[in-house]
């Protein structure tokens, strides 16, 4: 076998090897999110939760919802205090009226997303796209 094929081998193993929940959050918490709209202190990282309708989510305490894809999402009322969004796309979402406070947005995009209402007390904003489009570089540390 040459090194070349070696290479492809050793990445196909890997790639086919890696568990789903790796790639795209845990799918059994995922369900639950998208069933109860409950996940308290639940990991969702990585979680694909694009377009879903989870209205007054009790998110309360998810500490790891890192690079989640939340975009066109329908979040109105949900309660992220407290939440790691740290990379989550948030583009277009809908968090009228969501308590964000003291969540971190780290990197997070939320071009477009509807804000009004919103808790954002002492919110972490930095790298931050905003519903405008503007980067938000404040609160870094």
């Amino acid at each position: 076998m040459s090194f070349r094929s070696h290479i492809w081998s050793t990445i196909l193993t890997v790639t086919i090897c890696t568990p789903i929940s790796a790639i795209a959050g845990n799918p059994e918490l995922m369900r639950q999110l998208k069933n109860t709209k409950s996940c308290v202190s639940c990991d969702l990282s990585g979680g694909n939760f694009k377009w879903a309708n989870v209205f007054g989510a009790e998110l309360g305490g998810a500490k790891n919802l890192v690079d989640a894809n939340l975009e066109g999402a329908n979040l109105e009322g949900a309660n992220f205090f407290g939440a790691n969004l740290e990379g989550a796309n948030l583009r277009g979402t809908n968090l009228k009226g969501a308590n964000m406070g003291w969540a971190s947005l780290y990197g997070a995009n939320l071009l477009g997303a509807q804000i009004d209402g919103a808790d954002l007390a002492g919110v972490t904003f930095c790298n931050t796209i905003m519903p405008d489009g503007t980067a938000n570089n404040n609160n870094c540390f």
